[in-house]
C-alpha cells in the first residue's frame, strides 16, 4: 500500500508492506483553508471577506465552465461480506491504465458507498445505457430514492461480489487498490479483476450542460452527443 497525503496534514506513514485499504482513507483530514489570508495586521476582515468573495466568485465559474465537460454516466456499487449492496451514480470515473488494467473513482466520503469502500475493498462500475436514465436518476436521488434504488434495473452479484447491472453497456469489476482522501472526496484506484461488454450497441448515456444526452457515432470517426 502507499500511503499519500493531499495538502494537508495526516497521520505519519504506515510501515511498508501489505495493509488493508482503509489505512489509506484520511478519514478525518479537514477542508482547506484559503491559503492567501493574513493572520495579523489592519483589514483582516477586509481582506477575509474579499477572499470569499473571490472563492465564490471562482467556485461559480468553476460550475459555470465545468458543465460543458461531457461525462459518461455510470453506477458504482460494492457490497460487503453481510450481503449489503451500496451503490451511487457518478460521472467522475476514469481508466487510468491498460497494463494493468485499472479505473479512478470518485465519490463522496459520506456517501453510503464511500463509508464503505475501505471495509469492503471491491466495487463495480458500470457504465449506462441511455435507456438507464432512470437507473441513473436513482441512485442520484433524484425524488428522494434511497432505500430502494437496486429496485431500479435488474442487479445480480458478479464474480467478485459487487453487484453488476444487466444490459449495463460495460461492467468493470474491481478491486481497491488505494484509497486518497480529499477534503470531502474519496479518490479510488480499483484493479479490473472482471469485464462485463453488452453486445447490442445501445448509445451510452453522457451529462453535459446540466442534462442528460446520448452519444451516437456518425460513422465518420466522429461521435455526435444528442
Amino acid at each position: 500500500m502507499i500511503y499519500i497525503t493531499l495538502g494537508f496534514d495526516a497521520a505519519p506513514a504506515p510501515p511498508s508492506g501489505s495493509g488493508p485499504a482503509e489505512d489509506n482513507v484520511l478519514v478525518d483530514s479537514p477542508v482547506l483553508p484559503f491559503s492567501g489570508l493574513a493572520t495579523t495586521g489592519i483589514g483582516i476582515r477586509d481582506r477575509e471577506d474579499a477572499a470569499d468573495n473571490r472563492s465564490l466568485r471562482t467556485s461559480r465559474q468553476f460550475q459555470q465552465g465545468i458543465q460543458h465537460l461531457a461525462s459518461g454516466v455510470t453506477v458504482v456499487t460494492s457490497s460487503d461480506d453481510d450481503g449489503h449492496w451500496y451503490g451511487v451514480t457518478s460521472t467522475s470515473v476514469c481508466p487510468l491504465g491498460i497494463d494493468p488494467p485499472a479505473l479512478v473513482v470518485c465519490v463522496h466520503r459520506r456517501s453510503g458507498i464511500g463509508r464503505e469502500l475501505g471495509r469492503t475493498k471491491r466495487f463495480c462500475v458500470n457504465i449506462l445505457s441511455r435507456e438507464q436514465r432512470a437507473v441513473a436518476e436513482a441512485f442520484a436521488g433524484v425524488g428522494g430514492v434511497e432505500d430502494d434504488r437496486f429496485d431500479h434495473g435488474h442487479w445480480s452479484s458478479g464474480t467478485t461480489g459487487s453487484p453488476v447491472l444487466a444490459g449495463a453497456l460495460s461492467s468493470f469489476e474491481c478491486v481497491v487498490d488505494l484509497i486518497y482522501g480529499y477534503p470531502d472526496r474519496l479518490i479510488v484506484i480499483g484493479n479490473t479483476q472482471f469485464v462485463t461488454n453488452d453486445a447490442d450497441g445501445a448509445d451510452p448515456l453522457v451529462y453535459v450542460s446540466r442534462q442528460y444526452g446520448r452519444v451516437r457515432p456518425t460513422g465518420i470517426g466522429i461521435a455526435s452527443v444528442l
